[in-house]
């Protein structure tokens, strides 16, 4: 009985032994001075798995139950952003940073100058237009930049009258021809927003604050497409008790179904029926014009790949439409239930010859995009990869 008891303690001070190790340690240095650098955030990609780096530079973050390989993304204001593809914690990590160079905002013309507006529109379709995406906040837009591509618009007056209209609406962008018979003016095609540090985004309805590192941000107004890449650190608020973190863990259960995240760990465990989802795809006649929609089984186009990863293989340039059945508070509903049920409808491309899908709902560099309702939620909806119901 001694030796077994013996044995149960050595194998637990070796498990102890392991779990201690699951710890990524590294020190960030000035590039220039070789000197550690306080008060950086690192963190993991959209997670809420990070820190800020001590008087000595120096970082420990965790890494249980993190999907490795992960981005590392190192952060601070007056130095260039890094990101780092890690693999394992087998190295302390050394990680320099150089100085940023001042990023000075592009000069336009007054018409086109119009930020208010621009930051308007930006926080209609970054955070999203409905009451959640009303009620977020920007902390610091004062650190948004702006730029549009303009197009020539050529506008022909046919009448007096219609002339007449256009100098009411006394509009300072447009030059009249000579004989006024046309007007010209310049046509935005699109928003580009980039920012000098990074955001700080409220999130009051999940009860979150986002640090986002903004690479780029696009709306294309005559596609009818907005694309925005970046990094994020999720920040719980603390000290949330009763009635406060009640809502807000309803709130992240709402925000949880029917989003991609959901979806693609529901593909990944083989449970998309199980968790609401049926795929279909619109048939093609011989002249290739849509017929009816038929449903499609995706699960021979999958397999599980290396390091667990499931692999989306032979549906590349595909566009399947997902339908999600769901109650009245969004919970996924049993197949028997979906004849009764309104499906919420969603799309998914797939852009790439494989794909590659993590089991906590990632995809890495994979060339997935969501339409539809899942793709046209802002960021007022946007969980952690890290969150579990």
């Amino acid at each position: 009985m001694r030796k077994i008891l013996l044995l149960c303690c050595v194998l637990c001070f070796s498990c102890v032994g392991l779990f201690g190790q699951l710890v990524l340690k590294g020190t960030v240095l000035d590039s220039t001075k070789q000197e550690p650098v306080p008060f950086v955030t690192v963190y993991f990609d959209g997670t809420t798995n990070g820190q800020t780096t001590d008087d000595n530079g120096q970082f420990a973050l965790s890494l249980k139950g993190l999907e490795l390989p992960a981005v590392l993304v190192v952060s601070h204001v007056g130095y260039r952003r890094q990101t780092l593809l890690i693999q394992d914690t087998e190295d302390e990590l050394y990680i320099s940073l150089s100085v940023e160079g001042q990023l000075i905002s592009t000069v336009v013309v007054q018409d086109r100058n119009q930020r208010l507006k621009n930051i308007q529109e930006f926080r209609r379709l970054f955070l999203g237009s409905d009451e959640w995406g009303e009620r977020a906040q920007i902390r610091n837009e004062d650190a948004l930049l702006f730029e549009r591509d303009y197009k020539v618009q050529r506008v022909n007056v046919r009448s007096k009258y219609m002339r007449n209209m256009t100098l009411k609406a006394n509009r300072n962008n447009i030059e009249w021809a000579a004989d006024s018979s046309f007007y010209v003016y310049d046509k935005a095609l699109n928003l580009q927003a980039k920012a000098k540090v990074p955001l700080e985004v409220e999130l009051p309805d999940l009860g979150y604050t986002i640090q986002v590192d903004l690479v780029q941000f696009l709306t294309e107004y005559r596609a009818g497409r907005t694309s925005h890449l970046g990094h994020y650190f999720f920040i719980r608020k603390e000290g949330q008790e009763g009635k406060v973190r009640a809502r807000h863990e309803r709130n992240r259960q709402r925000a949880f179904y029917n989003s991609s995240l959901h979806f693609l760990r529901s593909l990944y465990a083989g449970t998309l029926s199980e968790n609401g989802y049926q795929i279909y795809e619109q048939e093609k006649d011989k002249n290739g014009k849509n017929k009816k929609l038929k449903a499609f089984d995706i699960a021979p186009y999958t397999h599980v790949a290396e390091e667990d990863q499931l692999e989306i293989k032979g549906l590349a340039g595909r566009n399947l439409i997902i339908l999600f059945y769901g109650d009245a508070k969004g919970r996924p509903l049993p197949a028997n239930k979906w004849r009764r049920a309104q499906p919420v409808q969603s799309g998914i491309h797939i852009g790439e010859e494989t794909c590659l899908i993590r089991p906590d709902g990632t995809v890495g560099d994979s060339d997935l995009a969501f339409s539809g309702y899942i793709g046209s939620r802002g960021v007022a909806w946007i969980l952690p990869s890290d969150f579990n119901l």
